[in-house]
């Protein structure tokens, strides 16, 4: 069903994005690999490429100057046309909100909600001729449920969970999917420092990296529009939707325990191109 498939992955040597990529090599799939770190992203190709996928990599940080446009044409010449795209590229920020810098507020939104709509309206004008493709947004359980400590990383996964909400309606009957798949902690470098610390001193549940990538090749194959990972994570979600104050005072301690642990003025910036 995959063989032969054209992959485009943003934010591929991340924990979850490599553990895709490798996933999706060993299904025949043809992969389009974009990051920012040259030499991570020329070793996840050579990794590929020894258990003989396709790989074309493009080492590239992607922002708001990007030529979308150019580098989908570059990827359809390499591999064929874009059959999936899946946008994982992201950054996050912990702290408290009082202290987040201006720019870092910017790159958030630029990276975790500009790049992957833009990235997507690119891709849309080679896959609609098909009439065939999926667009997979990565999102995260920060987008049903927001939590403290992550007040601007939760208003962009809220954001990218509307846009695919909204697109999949849009595009109803053309063929083209849209699949969302909200992992919850993930044990990659996206998460080291005081958000690692933090997950363990409140009990946070945690995924390895390649387990989430199962569950998202899943909802690939099977075309599922929504994927939330985690049994009370999916509950909470539901229970957020329909009853927010609940919610609210049910979360009242674990807010408190989160923010002992978030930097103040010496917020950290924790690693980008992953997922959590």
């Amino acid at each position: 069903m995959m063989d032969r498939t054209h992959v485009l992955i943003t934010g591929a040597t991340g924990g979850i994005g490599a553990a895709v990529s490798r996933q999706l090599a060993t299904l025949g799939c043809h992969l389009t690999l974009i990051a920012r770190d040259a030499g991570r992203l020329s070793a996840l190709a050579d990794e590929v490429r020894a258990k003989g996928g396709m790989v074309t990599e493009m080492a590239i940080s992607l922002d708001g100057g990007t030529d979308f446009d150019t580098l989908v044409r570059r990827a359809s010449q390499c591999n064929g046309p874009v059959d999936i795209l899946i946008n994982n590229a992201a950054v996050n920020w912990f702290g408290h909100f009082g202290s987040m810098p201006d720019q870092d507020i910017a790159a958030l939104v630029e990276t975790n909600i500009l790049v992957p709509i833009r990235m997507t309206q690119a891709v849309l004008a080679s896959i609609q001729r098909n009439r065939r493709g999926i667009v997979v947004n990565i999102g995260s359980v920060f987008g049903s449920i927001g939590f403290a400590g992550f007040p601007v990383y939760s208003a962009c996964k809220f954001a990218v969970r509307g846009f695919s909400e909204a697109l999949r309606r849009e595009l109803r009957g053309s063929g083209i999917k849209v699949v969302y798949v909200a992992p919850r902690y993930t044990r990659t470098a996206f998460n080291e420092g005081a958000v690692e610390r933090m997950a363990q001193a409140t009990g946070m549940a945690m995924d390895a990296p390649e387990s989430v990538a199962r569950r998202i090749v899943d909802a690939i194959i099977s075309q599922r529009s929504e994927t939330i990972i985690g049994w009370p994570e999916r509950l909470f979600a539901k229970l957020n939707a329909l009853m927010p104050r609940l919610v609210d005072r049910g979360l009242i301690g674990k807010s408190r325990q989160i923010l002992t642990h978030a930097p103040g003025n010496a917020a950290e910036q924790l690693p980008q191109e992953e997922k959590q």
